[in-house]
């Protein structure tokens, strides 16, 4: 079995070693697993682990809406073919439920439910015993609805089991060898909306073309939240300054008018996860974000 190279000081070394072993033993004893697999880093390295212990009795399975970026997909079929694991891609369009449309405050754990019900079928299809998600330790301090969702349908988390945090699955992956090791988080392109207004199609399709368009225009890192006419940009600190040059600004004021904004504001607090929940009055502090 493949070992990954762990840095750091000799005690952290030994944590995170008995802590991947620990996650090999948790997938060695569900025996077939459905992975839970957007192709971001966390449920890349679940994959990959679950590869090395299980071989054949891994199923990565991936959802596909309007809810979900395109270029995400291409990057997870890659991938999954690259360490050899079957990959199944199944509808999932929240967008055809009316309480998920509502964008409420519980949008995420109606998402989860949603989705969580389909993996659950597809795992009987292909005869995986548990379905697994690439929720790690971390993760237990943000508000995340989805993971509550999960649990109650009985969809485990083996890196959380395992005590695996953000920064040991960076080191495990970069050790491992995986592309993924610095993908920037993501999300679903509902986040981008304020709760309490109505998701569209074309509202969704509008924010994916502009972050696209940012993108390609070498911007790795970015939110477009959408205000029905304003558009409010949102990327790391250090990219702020790139943004408001002349002529990139001008390019992305032209593509965004284009794409029927009004107005383009750039947000000069920078990207942060979950700065939608910011306006949330209760239930939600500022150091509980979801995405």
């Amino acid at each position: 079995m493949e070992e990954a190279p762990i840095r750091g000081t000799k005690s952290e070394y030994v944590a995170t070693s008995e802590k991947l072993q620990q996650l090999r033993s948790l997938l060695a004893g569900m025996q077939s697993v459905l992975v839970a697999y957007s192709g971001g880093a966390d449920s890349a390295f679940l994959l990959k682990v679950a590869s090395d212990v299980l071989g054949s009795a891994v199923t990565a399975e991936t959802a596909t809406g309007k809810i979900y970026p395109r270029h995400e997909l291409e990057q997870a079929k890659l991938l999954a073919q690259e360490l050899g694991v079957r990959h199944v891609v199944f509808p999932a369009d929240q967008m055809t439920d009316a309480e998920f449309v509502a964008n409420g405050k519980d949008r995420c754990y109606r998402c989860g439910t949603l989705v969580g019900d389909l993996l659950l079928r597809e795992a009987a299809k292909v005869g995986a015993a548990v379905v697994v998600n690439g929720v790690n330790q971390d993760d237990e301090s943000d508000y995340r609805p989805g993971m509550r969702a999960a649990r109650e349908l009985g969809i485990r988390s083996p890196l959380r089991e395992a005590r695996l945090g953000k920064r040991e699955i960076v080191a495990l992956s970069k050790g491992f060898g995986l592309p993924t090791w610095d993908k920037p988080s993501n999300s679903c392109l509902a986040t981008r909306v304020p709760f309490g207004e109505k998701l569209t199609v074309e509202r969704l399709s509008r924010i994916e073309a502009c972050e696209e368009f940012m993108r390609e225009l070498g911007f790795s890192q970015v939110r477009v939240r959408d205000h029905a006419d304003t558009a409010r940009i949102e990327v790391p600190s250090a990219d702020l300054p790139r943004v408001v040059e002349k002529e990139i600004a001008a390019v992305i004021v032209e593509s965004f008018k284009a794409l029927g904004y009004t107005f383009v504001s750039l947000d000069v607090e920078g990207y942060r996860t979950g700065s939608m929940n910011e306006v949330l009055k209760e239930g939600v502090s500022r150091g509980q974000r979801e995405y």
